[in-house]
């Protein structure tokens, strides 16, 4: 990572005139997250002391340097007590502390084109709180789907190039991306209250994890996509097309005297589909639609393929400070075996709701997730007070409702309140 923001830096020297044309600027925040089980065994889960920083270069009147870094230290990992099961040293070790180059690019802004060069975060797609078309940066879920996107996102190396046309009458954008340095999730480490529960194997049966095919920074391995933007007759759409590695795994499995040998398969494949949206008054109809073709899935034994349809829907409503945005997400694999282990159709419904009040200084919101294919959910009510323009405090709750082998429910012994505050520069 440091030699991606080296290099970067010593472009963006070439690229200008003189040290005189420079102009730096850092902005970031700095924040205190804590939270506390009240459910399961109650303890802190984190204390952490973050610090985001963004600064950026303007070099001339066409190159910029942008970046962002984001880094903090958890102190829960010090105050709550070592033990055998979720917070065993290496697990503390794992969450004590956290640095991650986000972001570090050369903008160069043409006339008609932009060109990003080095680590970058890029953003597909029209939903909120899950992904169908923003699959081109892996996530961090080191606390499941909690962290907001901006945070989880793990940036990647790419080339990125943004032309604009007028054709037709109409403003077009085409997005063209080649990504050598290809990266897959990060999970919760094993026995971590935030990792995803293992299946209760037979008496008798010891389950044993090979090395898999994780994806690294090859050219063999370059990711590729395009988008198309525009806005016709008040529709904002897109269409999208990316070549690149799933990322999360499949587990094949294989059964051999006792022992039961898993392996991460993680697979290269190809996604199209694309979104739109438009405003009707006061409602925003939008939605997407993302063809995995051939996708691996999983079963008891060795994995299958299946085209899978991903499609979401949602209307928001935006009137006298009030928003209110529900959204309807599918999943339909074309076809299963016997022994696959997802449901043929599949999906979410989510609902959020927000309003403002003391001239937008108090802000309650309400986030809730339900897989309807399980029954299980996830709700975020919380409330968040400006003290000024810089200095912003949060109070929430997550809840998590379902059975142990349910994709929320897994996380039923984890609902936790949480305090936040933050000061902006």
């Amino acid at each position: 990572m440091k030699y991606i923001l080296t290099l970067c830096i010593i472009l963006g020297l070439i690229a200008a005139p003189s040290a005189q044309a420079m102009d730096m600027t850092v902005h970031g925040t700095v924040k205190n997250e804590t939270a506390y089980f009240i459910a399961g065994k109650q303890r802190l889960d984190k204390v952490q002391n973050r610090l985001d920083l963004q600064p950026e270069i303007i070099l001339n009147d066409r190159w910029e340097f942008r970046s962002r870094f984001l880094g903090w230290y958890d102190a829960a990992m010090d105050i709550e007590s070592t033990n055998n099961t979720d917070l065993t040293p290496n697990i503390k070790n794992y969450y004590r502390t956290f640095a991650e180059v986000k972001e570090a690019y050369l903008l160069y802004a043409g006339d008609d084109f932009d060109l990003r060069l080095g680590q970058q975060q890029i953003v597909w797609g029209k939903t909120d709180g899950l992904r169908l078309l923003d699959i081109v940066n892996p996530l961090n879920m080191q606390e499941f789907l909690l962290d907001d996107f901006l945070d989880s996102r793990v940036g990647v190396v790419a080339a990125r190039l943004n032309y604009y046309a007028y054709l037709g009458g109409h403003e077009h954008e085409f997005e063209f991306l080649a990504i050598p340095d290809a990266k897959v999730t990060t999970f919760a480490p094993r026995g971590a209250r935030w990792a995803y529960a293992t299946p209760t194997l037979p008496a008798g049966v010891t389950p044993v994890v090979l090395p898999g095919n994780t994806p690294h920074w090859s050219l063999s391995n370059t990711e590729y996509g395009v988008a198309w933007r525009s806005n016709i007759t008040g529709w904002d759409l897109s269409l999208n097309w990316f070549y690149g590695w799933k990322d999360n795994p499949v587990l094949e499995k294989s059964l051999k005297l006792g022992t039961l040998f898993v392996t991460p398969t993680y697979q290269k494949m190809h996604t199209i589909g694309g979104s739109f949206s438009n405003a009707f008054g006061a409602f925003v109809l939008r939605g997407e639609v993302a063809v995995n073709l051939n996708e691996r899935i999983a079963t008891n034994t060795t994995a299958t393929q299946s085209t899978t349809w991903n499609a979401a829907l949602g209307i928001d409503y935006n009137k006298n400070n009030w928003r209110m945005s529900p959204q309807f997400f599918i999943r339909h694999l074309s076809k299963t075996s016997r022994n696959t282990l997802e449901a043929r159709n599949a999906g979410f419904v989510s609902f959020m709701l927000s309003t403002d009040y003391m001239n937008e200084k108090l802000k309650p919101e309400l986030i809730a997730l339900l897989n309807w294919s399980d029954g299980s959910s996830m709700i975020r009510p919380k409330v968040s007070y400006a003290f000024s323009d810089q200095i912003t405090a949060r109070l929430g709750v997550d809840i998590f409702t379902g059975n142990q082998s349910a994709f929320f429910g897994q996380f039923n012994q984890n609902d936790r309140v949480y305090s936040e505050v933050e000061y902006t520069f």
